[in-house]
This record gives C-alpha cells, sequence and structure tokens, in this order.
C-alpha cells in the first residue's frame, strides 16, 4: 500500500517535528514553519510573519522560542513592539481571553484582528 500524500490543505494537522503556523489573514491561509527563536509579526513588510489587514498593528506582536532542559520546547507570544510599544488592539487567546504574554500550546489559535488568527501547532514527538 502506498504512503498517503498530504495535501496543503489539511492545515490544521501537523505531520512534522518542527512547530508550526497556521495563518489566516486578508490574503487567505498559509503555513509557516517556525525554526528561528524571535519571530516579529504585524501587517509592516518587515515583519518575519506579515499579516494583510488594516486591523492588524504594524508591529503587532513577538513569538519568542524558549528553551526548557526537562521538556519541548515551545513559543511565547507577546503583545506589542521590540520596542514595548503594545498593539493598539491587543491579543485574544482561543476567542476567550485578551492576553499581554502566553506560553503557546498545541491548537491555541491567537486572534488579532476579524478574521486575522495565526493556529499555533506544536510538533509530533516520536
Amino acid at each position: 500500500m502506498p504512503d498517503r500524500i498530504y495535501d496543503e490543505t489539511e492545515l490544521s494537522v501537523n505531520l512534522t517535528s518542527d512547530h508550526t503556523l497556521v495563518i489566516t489573514d486578508n490574503n487567505g491561509t498559509r503555513k509557516m514553519q517556525l525554526t528561528a527563536d524571535k519571530y516579529t509579526i504585524g501587517r509592516e513588510s518587515d515583519n518575519t510573519v506579515r499579516l494583510h489587514s488594516d486591523f492588524v498593528s504594524r508591529y503587532h506582536a513577538i513569538l519568542l522560542k524558549v528553551h526548557y532542559s526537562n521538556r519541548p520546547d515551545t513559543y511565547r507570544i507577546i503583545d506589542g513592539s521590540t520596542s514595548g510599544k503594545i498593539s493598539k488592539n491587543g491579543i485574544v487567546l482561543n476567542a476567550l481571553r485578551k492576553v499581554s504574554s502566553y506560553e503557546l500550546q498545541d491548537g491555541d489559535i491567537v486572534t488579532f484582528a476579524p478574521e486575522v488568527h495565526i493556529l499555533y501547532l506544536a510538533p509530533k514527538l516520536t
């Protein structure tokens, strides 16, 4: 039996050993593997994660890798720019509460503006 070929439209499944973001904004939905220790998120073109929406701040949030010696690494999302300026609309976790900083867990959805969000997928450990 041949191996199953997964279509990239199966965006809510992480079949890799990498941390992954599924980004949804005015340009559609796309998947991004996370390998760096730091990402900037916002609508300006020099962000490492660019969000296409006029409702997103130019520099909306920062994503930082958190290293652990006794458990798998993860990422922390922090509202605002690298200079410390918070975003205009904030960030909402799992459609329930506004957060200023949060350590992401598999399946978390962070909303930046109407119809603009990221889904965090933790690596599948083997």
